[in-house]
């Protein structure tokens, strides 16, 4: 997932990238058996608003699209629409009993998993949550080119990796006791979609099952409006969970209130207001005035820090977070498709000193990440990029003379090819706007590149444009941004496998392609245990680092405030947010 952040692949899940792996095994489907309003809470009062502060805009409402899989949204839709497991702090899955009474493994060959939908789940119009849900689910995200969206078109899936590996969803068991006969034309003929108990039949083992079936579009709205575009009306989005979608105003604001269908524990607030913020400089003043009430920037500088502490009945927590800042490099550019040249900026590229300047102001402990698939903290961590921990310019430069590249009078290496031969060779950095840290990034970056003899030009756009256009259609040259996982490392497929794979690769922007990387990543997504799966996903890394196709800079430290007169607010650290248990919050009981 995208942070100016980004949710890695399996953004349907509201959750976080590599670590607690979900491995097969019979029986029910453990890793957890409770829904969070299960667990253990303050009693709070009923009633009220909490505000939450965004740091981004929105650019729709389907956070399972490539263009639309944003952290930001995420935080909101964890309330919206279903999901089969939620992401708790511990970055454990646990299973959604008021959504889900069970999930079994009935066999392991082939691996089938039969889910028992609540018997009371609807939708907010009333339409029963049942198998037609599962099967549209796993149709628009399969990668197949079978399926089709309203209009004919190729479904635009953030991610199909596990879906990729399903060979079947069929429904049973409908309320009434008789099956609806489906249609070809929704893809459900004799499928029984509205049947209550929906069967998954797998065609490859996936042991991150756990990561699938999460962010449930409503089925029925989908097939007349489609995945790809129609819920870019967020009056499309209904609910299927605590809060139903009441106002959005672009730019300024979405507005929740109870769903007055939901079927289990209510939420206890009346209204959860997301509001979104010019910056993230905006929201201690914001948080100080009462205008919001609870923040998680994308990065801190110490003022910010020191802005926040100032301001009295505020908790503040800091944790590891699995995010990671980074460089995405876009061979498409006939440079920046030279791994020579990718592997001189990234020789060139200090990031000792990015850190010392940024994230390493609020965290000495940090630094320079060694991996792509697993952060500093998580246990299956190795560092794969330690080449890169010194800066080597006397390498950059020979790496670039290499390629017949010669220096100009003006400290600049002009290429003998393509579109700036003879002339300076110049590459644009692009980020969000309103972001100091990225911008600190950017100027630190140019700085060093120009000690390489690369010209770096700085062009930043507002997150709308540049998650929803400039990225998935690979309108730059390098990216600065973050990645925000999920505890599944195989939801990093849809990035690093081969862009040449559109259907399953929809979040790789780079342009990148490798065979052996693809075969790790699918033996790795199949694998028979934990270790065999982390132990092929790092030698995908491994090669990602010899091919330099992104440069990784650092684990981001996660910034939670909230005011105190709220309760049972638990900062998560993945890419589920600290909304994971929003349906608990409440104004807090005072004291008499």
């Amino acid at each position: 997932m995208l942070r100016k952040r980004r949710i890695v692949g399996l953004a349907a899940l509201a959750s976080v990238a590599g670590i607690v792996l979900a491995a097969c095994g019979g029986g029910s489907s453990g890793g957890g058996t409770t829904s969070p309003s299960a667990t253990a809470a303050t009693t709070v009062q009923s009633g009220g608003t909490m505000t939450y502060a965004l740091d981004e805009n929105l650019v729709g409402f389907n956070v399972n699209t490539s263009a639309a899989s944003e952290f930001v949204l995420q935080e909101i839709m964890n309330v919206v629409w279903p999901q089969s497991y939620i992401i708790d702090p511990g970055f454990v899955p646990q299973l959604n009993t008021e959504l889900l009474d069970s999930v079994t493994e009935t066999s392991t060959d082939p691996q089938t998993l039969v889910y028992k939908i609540n018997p009371k789940a609807v939708w907010s119009d009333g339409v029963s949550i049942d198998a037609a849900d599962y099967i549209y689910n796993w149709q628009a995200q399969s990668g197949s080119s079978k399926y089709k969206d309203v209009g004919g078109k190729p479904f635009d899936a953030a991610s199909s990796t596990g879906y990729n590996q399903i060979k079947s969803v069929t429904g049973s068991d409908p309320t009434g006791g008789t099956c609806n006969p489906g249609s070809a034309s929704t893809y459900t003929k004799g499928l029984c979609p509205n049947g209550k108990t929906v069967t998954v039949v797998f065609a490859k083992p996936f042991p991150d099952y756990k990561a699938l079936f999460g962010d449930i579009v409503p089925a029925h709205i989908a097939q007349k409006v489609g995945w790809n575009t129609g819920f870019n009306n967020y009056k499309n989005a209904i609910s299927g969970s605590w809060y139903q979608i009441s106002r959005y105003t672009p730019n300024q604001s979405v507005v929740l209130t109870k769903n007055p269908r939901y079927w289990g524990t209510p939420g206890n607030l009346d209204r959860i207001v997301f509001r979104i913020l010019s910056s993230d400089d905006s929201e201690p003043p914001a948080l100080a005035n009462g205008d919001v009430n609870f923040l998680t920037p994308e990065a801190v500088t110490t003022a910010f820090v020191q802005q926040v502490a100032k301001i009295p009945n505020t908790t503040v927590k800091v944790e590891p977070g699995l995010e990671f800042e980074h460089l995405d490099f876009n061979e498409a550019n006939p440079y920046l498709a030279k791994v020579q040249v990718r592997q001189a900026i990234a020789y060139g590229t200090d990031r000792k000193q990015i850190i010392q300047r940024t994230a390493g102001e609020i965290d000495p402990s940090i630094v320079p990440l060694g991996n792509r698939m697993f952060v500093n903290s998580q246990p299956q961590y190795v560092d794969n990029g330690a080449a890169y921990d010194t800066v080597n310019v006397a390498k950059a430069k020979s790496l670039l003379s290499g390629l017949g590249f010669t220096m100009g009078s003006d400290g600049y290496y002009q290429p003998n090819y393509g579109p700036e031969k003879g002339k300076d060779l110049s590459l644009t950095i692009t980020t969000t706007t309103g972001n100091p840290t990225r911008s600190q990034t950017e100027q630190l970056f140019q700085s060093q590149m120009k000690a390489i003899g690369i010209k770096i030009n700085i062009h930043n756009e507002d997150a709308e444009t540049y998650f929803g256009t400039s990225l998935p259609k690979g309108q730059y040259d390098i990216g600065e941004f973050a990645w925000v996982a999920t505890p599944f490392v195989s939801s990093n497929q849809s990035i690093y496998c081969s862009y040449t794979n559109a259907a399953n690769c929809g979040q790789n922007w780079i342009h990148y392609a490798n065979k052996s990387v693809d075969t790790d990543m699918a033996n790795g997504a199949t694998a028979p245990s934990a270790d065999q799966e982390a132990a092929d996903f790092n030698a995908a890394d491994k090669q990602l680092w010899a091919d330099m196709a992104t440069l990784p800079i650092y684990q981001y430290p996660v910034y939670f405030a909230w005011d105190n007169n709220y309760a049972n607010v638990e900062p998560n650290a993945s890419s589920t947010g600290a909304s994971w248990n929003a349906e608990q919050w409440g104004l807090a009981n005072k004291a008499k």
